[in-house]
């Protein structure tokens, strides 16, 4: 089986479901081609300059599977019946539910069928991919019904093992790894713990853009506070950045968008050995139930409690830290790459039946 893998960035989305799974399979021994994301590369056509309608669509031709993620552009969601005409398995992946984002959100205006650029790149052309497609993955089962019709299969996300290795010091310094841009109403779920505690003297520092920040952690405009961040961090660079906190936030308010998303957030602080607090949403609970690590704060109130309890007691920190650690070295991508690697085969092997071709065995 050859497989062919386009993902959509090469930033968390990219990077967790697509790129890093792929270069494991490879060192395996797979025959996985990635292909990044850029004007000179991914799948190409011939479109019909008076309707907008792809007319022909140009795909490696030794290809057997090609994978997908989050296809918002038109012509691309057309491609995926003419892919499969050829024989050849196409897997959509989809990590979040693109039909539920907030309208704060600086994608909604971008990704609306109604105002998307030009009209070709939006949500409605990922369902249509997603249904049109061999295989769907998502990242957790909430997704499933919005993107697949008995053809999905949940692929939670997982981490590099090599976060497992990344040094981890235990200290008081509290902190979100996140952008309000790409969560503009999570944040604010803290309320005004987060600038109380700063008050009593504790140390926040952000991953992540300063722009509007402080407004979002309950800071006056002219409040005389140290709020320190570190900008944006390259994607090979994040696992050592969340390391630098001592204590981890990981909020999300309670939306239709936000009860799709999946354990990431708090995996992540987990690998690296930081202790967390974390809205209770659905991945978040669960993550936190299934491995006996976390603390949970829906209100305020309970944000401050729960935050300071962790600062204010290193043997608590440790014992989670601990915890985290042990809960994410079951959910390393090393570990689950097969599963991508299993539907992508059960993907192409299912197109090989619907030609009437001959099942070729893979060893």
């Amino acid at each position: 089986m050859i497989a062919y893998v386009y993902p959509a960035d090469i930033y968390g989305c990219g990077a967790y479901r697509l790129i890093w799974p792929s270069l494991v399979l490879r060192a395996q021994g797979h025959t996985v081609h990635i292909v990044p994301p850029n004007a000179n590369t991914g799948i190409g056509g011939e479109v019909d300059p008076s309707t907008g309608q792809l007319k022909e669509v140009f795909i490696p031709p030794d290809a057997d599977v090609i994978v997908m993620q989050r296809v918002t552009l038109s012509q691309l969601a057309q491609a995926v019946p003419m892919i499969r005409a050829r024989g050849v398995a196409v897997v959509v992946d989809m990590d979040d539910d693109l039909t539920k984002i907030d309208p704060s959100n600086i994608a909604f205006q971008s990704l609306h069928p109604k105002t998307g650029r030009t009209k070709m790149h939006n949500w409605a052309n990922a369902t249509t991919a997603a249904l049109a497609a061999t295989s769907v993955t998502v990242s957790t089962p909430a997704l499933l019904p919005v993107y697949a019709r008995g053809n999905g299969f949940v692929l939670p996300n997982r981490v590099p093992a090599s976060f497992l290795q990344i040094e981890h010091a235990d200290s008081d310094r509290l902190g979100w790894a996140g952008s309000t841009h790409s969560h503009p109403t999570d944040l604010q779920q803290v309320g005004p713990a987060v600038a109380r505690l700063v008050r009593e003297g504790f140390h926040y520092w952000g991953i992540g853009p300063i722009e509007g920040l402080r407004q979002a952690l309950g800071f006056a405009p002219d409040e005389d506070v140290q709020v320190d961040v570190s900008g944006s961090v390259p994607i090979d660079d994040w696992g050592a950045a969340v390391a630098t906190l001592g204590v981890g936030m990981a909020p999300l308010s309670d939306t239709k968008f936000n009860a799709a998303k999946s354990w990431l957030k708090v995996l992540e602080m987990s690998a690296v050995g930081v202790p967390w607090v974390a809205s209770p949403r659905a991945e978040y609970l669960a993550f936190s139930r299934r491995y006996g690590v976390g603390l949970m704060a829906e209100r305020p109130k309970d944000w401050y409690r729960q935050l300071k309890r962790l600062l204010t007691d290193p043997a608590l920190r440790v014992e989670q830290s601990a915890a985290g650690r042990a809960a994410a070295a079951a959910n390393t991508i090393e570990e689950h790459a097969w599963r991508w690697a299993e539907i992508w085969e059960a993907s192409y092997q299912r197109e090989r039946r619907n030609r009437k071709l001959p099942t070729e065995v893979i060893a």
